[in-house]
């Protein structure tokens, strides 16, 4: 800019001293548009706001949400071009327009503009979740040009949105409802009673509390009666993911997407079923989901927050495993109260893995195994000559679309 600005100033002198008048027009005019490129330099960003918004940070596969990107000029100053790149990571798709990929920013949601002085510019868009994970968009490189449409300026726009995409859950059939409270499996004995669990009544004992006597079967049978309710009954299960989908060893690089994402649907599904079901549900998967420990553990909950707990986990989870499956089964004993279901989910021959599952169902956990893919029946039958209750589950269709769990 320095050299053409002063090769303007040098053409004026030139003609001046030589009194060719078409020189010195041509080094006035080097000198103002260069004077005008420096003014687009100094102030083309300056006072203009970018934003981006997401409509949710929360979606399931299949979902769509609303994206606005607004840009205001907030100066006197015209823009004569203004544009936009904003990173997406893989899996990130836009209905509205096609993502480019860009020198600087890789894949990348690309956006210009022209603005008038003060004119504030906001565009909807939507983002598919086509892909179970976490996606992000941004940061963003914005660049500003002059009136001659040559660049005058850039700089980034930090921020980063993250949308967390969840897996579907579909209806469980197959599996018999277990209520939390009495229901069908009403529990024998117990520390506790439910009180909507009315079960009659039966003579007044020393110690009953008052608020427990019927005062109208009293009256009505002559003796004093005390009313009698089922005992209340805990569920605790813990779903164990076998995030693994291939045989082999663990470090292996190579994996089956859609078994993968079979395997999430499945145990998104499970989780949703048992927790409707009254049950205190929780997960434990050998995955990396970014969390420093390579062990995913939430210890069973009736909270009502913990279903998306679980969700979240299985959105973060990476398709390969973090440990060996057996090491995740030694470890769960030491966070379980005994008695808890430990339900297995697997893709895969649970050989390498049956040792533990009996050493689990030796100390007290009640241990079963659910498996999917083409070689459930497989790992069914080596399950079951182990002393294992297994069953074969599957998807009515593909992850993506399928409408329902079917457990044989």
């Amino acid at each position: 800019m320095a050299g053409r600005a002063a090769l303007g100033v040098a053409l004026a002198l030139a003609g001046s001293l030589s009194g060719t008048s078409i020189v010195v027009l041509l080094g006035l005019a080097i000198v103002l548009l260069e004077g005008i490129r420096a003014l687009w330099r100094r102030r083309g960003l300056a006072d203009v706001e970018y934003t981006r918004r997401l409509s949710t940070h929360r979606a399931v596969v299949g979902d769509v949400v609303g994206l606005d990107i607004s840009v205001w000029n907030r100066k006197r100053l015209p823009l004569a071009w203004l544009r936009a790149e904003d990173a997406a990571t893989a899996g990130l798709v836009v209905r509205e327009r096609e993502l480019i990929h860009s020198e600087t920013m890789g894949r990348a949601l690309a956006n210009a503009w022209t603005l008038a002085p003060f004119e504030r510019v906001v565009r909807h868009f939507h983002v598919e979740a086509i892909r179970r994970g976490v996606h992000e968009l941004g940061p963003a490189r914005l660049a500003v040009g002059d009136l001659f449409a040559g660049l005058a300026d850039e700089t980034d726009y930090r921020r980063i949105d993250r949308l967390v995409v969840r897996p579907r859950t579909v209806p469980v059939h197959g599996l018999p409802p277990r209520a939390r409270w009495g229901g069908g499996e009403p529990s024998r004995r117990g520390l506790l009673e439910h009180p909507l669990a009315y079960a009659g009544v039966r003579d007044y004992q020393p110690g009953d509390p008052l608020r427990k006597v019927h005062h109208r079967a009293s009256a009505r049978i002559g003796r004093p009666l005390t009313k009698r309710f089922d005992p209340a009954r805990e569920r605790e299960v813990i779903i164990a993911l076998d995030i693994q989908s291939l045989d082999g060893p663990a470090w292996q690089p190579t994996f089956d997407d859609d078994l993968v994402e079979s395997l999430c649907v499945t145990v998104a599904s499970l989780a949703r079923r048992l927790r409707d079901d009254g049950a205190a549900v929780g997960l434990a998967v050998a995955g990396y989901s970014g969390a420093p420990r390579p062990i995913a553990v939430l210890a069973p909950s009736e909270a009502a927050e913990q279903l998306p707990r679980i969700l979240d986990l299985l959105a973060r989870l990476s398709p390969f495993p973090s440990a060996t499956f057996d090491r995740l089964l030694g470890t769960l004993p030491r966070g379980l109260r005994p008695g808890t279901e430990i339900v297995v989910v697997t893709a895969r021959d649970p050989g390498p893995y049956l040792a533990a599952m009996r050493r689990l169902r030796s100390i007290g956990f009640g241990v079963t195994l659910l498996a999917i893919g083409p070689r459930s029946g497989y790992a069914v039958g080596r399950a079951r000559a182990a002393g294992i209750v297994a069953r074969p589950a599957r998807l009515d269709g593909p992850w993506a679309d399928c409408r329902g769990l079917v457990v044989a």
